[in-house]
């Protein structure tokens, strides 16, 4: 099955994250779809391909993964 993502909230230190890259990302994570089996692997799957740490709360419809690359912002993502 394909999973199309969108994102809920980036989650930033104050002034450590540009506007326009917080956009970047969001337009990223937004136009990626990956095939996986369940929506927990699809989230695993997005979370390899953004070079990102998914954290142990996710569930089916929703998580939350870290970019270290991106002074470690939070990224909250559902599945479309």
């Amino acid at each position: 099955m394909k999973y199309g993502f969108e994102v809920e909230a980036i989650q930033a230190k104050k002034g450590t994250l540009p506007r326009d890259e917080r956009n970047d990302i969001a337009a990223y994570i937004d136009s990626v779809t990956v095939e996986a089996e369940e929506g927990k692997k699809a989230f695993r799957r997005l979370a390899n391909r953004v070079n990102g740490r998914l954290s142990r709360d996710c569930t089916d419809r929703s998580a939350t993964i870290t970019l270290p690359d991106y002074s470690g912002c939070q990224v909250r993502v559902r599945l479309r």
